[in-house]
């Protein structure tokens, strides 16, 4: 009762997005090419060496929820 209707919003208090790690750097590739099949919109792979080496792979589920797919 709540949520009168509105999609996810990370700047309101409450939830901002969900992280879920990957086994390794190609698992990335292969889920940027899964989404691609699929039409699944995404951010592309974005790779960082600080503060550590990671790359990220972020998408948004139907709700409009971040999710991020990371390797470290």
């Amino acid at each position: 009762h709540a949520n009168q209707g509105e999609r996810f919003d990370e700047c309101r208090t409450g939830l901002d997005h969900v992280a879920l790690h990957v086994a390794d750097r190609s698992e990335l590739d292969a889920w940027m090419e899964h989404f691609d099949t699929l039409g699944v919109e995404h951010s592309g792979i974005a790779e960082f060496s600080e503060p550590f080496p990671f790359a990220v792979l972020v998408f948004r589920d139907p709700d409009n929820i971040q999710l991020e797919l990371i390797w470290q």
